[in-house]
């Protein structure tokens, strides 16, 4: 028989204070709301989707064929470990905490603010690009001109940051009014997620023009000789020494980012383990799960686009003539 939710409730202050930790937050999220906040980071149609042409410049649509599927099986393994650990320390403050407590205090010091400096590295770098990517769709069309460059203050101020800056003060607004509203929205997103590359992959599939690349959908072809990343694997001529050339499996292995960009952020399901009823068992399966249906899903996604990739002559002008001699 299963237990009733004050019951629940209960048994996740009793775990607490097993472990000489005070429950102070408010326990309202359940496990579906857990497994959303992770999800929702990792976000595919924001990661993966960004990231394609990176997988693409270095290694051809095996980035996706085989680089997807390849760094899913490691980051599973890392997600159940780190479930597991979940399960046993389910507290506020995630990784820190549990390096306090499986090693020492300064383990878990080193452990928090490393943490937080990425928590602040990847909100702002999420936030900045969101903001070009409003200035552009958006304000532009308003104002009649390029906001994003627009100095408001010269020097200091431009468009892309007060267009960041607002983007921040709704995010504090909405973390201020309470989890229940984040947990609303994050709920919202997976179904967003879920839903739009539903609809985008079995458009693609059933409406899509042939492929019309010429790239192996397994082999290793670098395609950017020329360009931003000029993974070029000619010859490197070195000042003491001879010439060589870099083995192709190295661009690879730079593809592979590709889906180690994507796979970010499932940590938080545990960080929010002492708003989560039943912690113990939900904060544990969102870590896993997060990862694991992204997995799934965004591979049934890139998958339809890479069996429909258009021409990429403009993209790599200079590059696609030397592809062959990548993948014999």
């Amino acid at each position: 028989m299963g237990r009733s939710r004050e019951e629940a409730i209960q048994q996740d202050i009793k775990d607490l204070h097993g472990l000489g930790y005070a429950q102070e937050l408010f326990r309202t999220m359940g496990g579906f709301s857990n497994f959303a906040i992770s999800f929702s980071i990792i976000s595919i149609l924001t990661g993966a989707v960004i990231l394609y042409d990176y997988g693409l410049a270095w290694a051809g649509k095996s980035a996706v064929s085989i680089g997807w599927p390849l760094i899913t099986v490691f980051v599973l393994c890392i997600a159940a470990a780190m479930a597991e650990i979940a399960s046993a320390y389910p507290t506020a403050g995630g990784l820190y905490y549990w390096a306090s407590r499986m090693k020492n205090k300064n383990w878990g010091w080193w452990t928090a603010w490393l943490n937080l400096i990425g928590q602040f590295a990847i909100v702002a770098g999420i936030n900045y690009a969101a903001a070009g990517f409003i200035n552009a769709t958006i304000i532009d069309r308003l104002v009649g001109g390029t906001f994003n460059t627009t100095e408001i203050i010269p020097g200091v101020l431009n468009g892309q940051l007060v267009t960041m800056g607002i983007l921040m003060l709704i995010q504090l607004g909405m973390n201020i009014a309470g989890i229940n509203l984040v947990a609303l929205l994050n709920q919202v997103s997976v179904w967003w997620h879920i839903a739009i590359v539903a609809i985008v992959a079995l458009a693609v599939l059933l409406t899509g023009k042939p492929d019309e690349s010429g790239l192996g959908l397994f082999a290793i072809q670098p395609l950017d000789t020329a360009g931003s990343w000029n993974n070029d694997l000619g010859p490197i001529s070195f000042v003491y020494g001879p010439a060589v050339s870099y083995p192709v499996i190295l661009a690879f292995f730079f593809s592979l980012l590709q889906a180690n960009w994507t796979y970010t952020g499932y940590d938080a399901s545990a960080h929010v383990a002492e708003e989560t009823i039943g912690a113990r068992v939900s904060s544990a399966w969102g870590v896993f799960l997060s990862v694991a249906v992204s997995a799934v899903v965004g591979y049934i996604f890139l998958m339809a686009l890479t069996l429909h990739t258009p021409n990429l002559s403009t993209l790599f002008p200079a590059s696609l003539d030397d592809t062959a001699k990548y993948s014999q």
